[in-house]
């Protein structure tokens, strides 16, 4: 034992994993915030872990993730329509994470959430018929960054179960003022 952490021989392990994402867009500029509603989707991806010791391990994902949110207002003039815009980023996501063994079989996890932007569509539609979808990747910046915390839990068969959330800090609009997306990850997983 050294300084009360035990040592054990470094290993690294592969895995896959799949879950639950729950991302929130925040769009400020310069007329006030957009209030958008959350999107629910899934991410799939796959991960590697490096043991450093019986308390510490370092770890990289790279997953595959939609994340987005639908605005929704009505305006009002000679007659009310009804609007809905639904946002969607197709994004790689590359999650560096430090992970210390907190007991048993859970581990707190912390670290950033490296995404790149592949794809950006918005499915408009309003109640007077009019639906259209629109490509604007051309105005997204395609890397961001996020910082994450999370917690994960071992079960006896290599698998596990993790949660984390990723604060949006990075605009992610080369037209807005400041727009964002953080978002909740709930996944399963399968440790080799």
């Amino acid at each position: 034992m050294l300084l009360g952490i035990g040592i054990t021989a470094q290993q690294t392990h592969f895995g896959i994993k799949a879950g639950y994402s729950l991302s929130n867009l925040s769009v400020k500029s310069t007329v006030g915030k957009l209030s958008y509603d959350p999107k629910s989707s899934f991410y799939i991806g796959a991960l590697a872990e490096h043991t450093l010791n019986d308390k510490f391990s370092l770890q990289a994902e790279l997953l595959y993730s939609t994340l987005g949110g639908t605005f929704k207002a009505t305006s009002t003039g000679t007659s009310t329509v009804e609007v809905e815009d639904k946002t969607t980023f197709g994004t790689l996501q590359i999650p560096l994470l430090g992970k210390y063994k907190l007991a048993n079989n859970f581990a707190l996890a912390a670290g950033v959430n490296l995404g790149a932007i592949i794809s950006a569509k918005s499915n408009y539609k309003d109640s007077s018929g009019v639906e259209k979808e629109t490509d604007f990747k051309e105005n997204v910046n395609t890397f961001n960054i996020a910082p994450l915390i999370g917690l994960e839990y071992n079960l006896q068969n290599k698998m596990f179960v993790d949660a984390r959330y990723n604060f949006g800090i990075s605009n992610i609009s080369k037209i807005a003022s400041k727009e964002t997306i953080s978002f909740l990850q709930v996944g399963i997983g399968y440790k080799f």
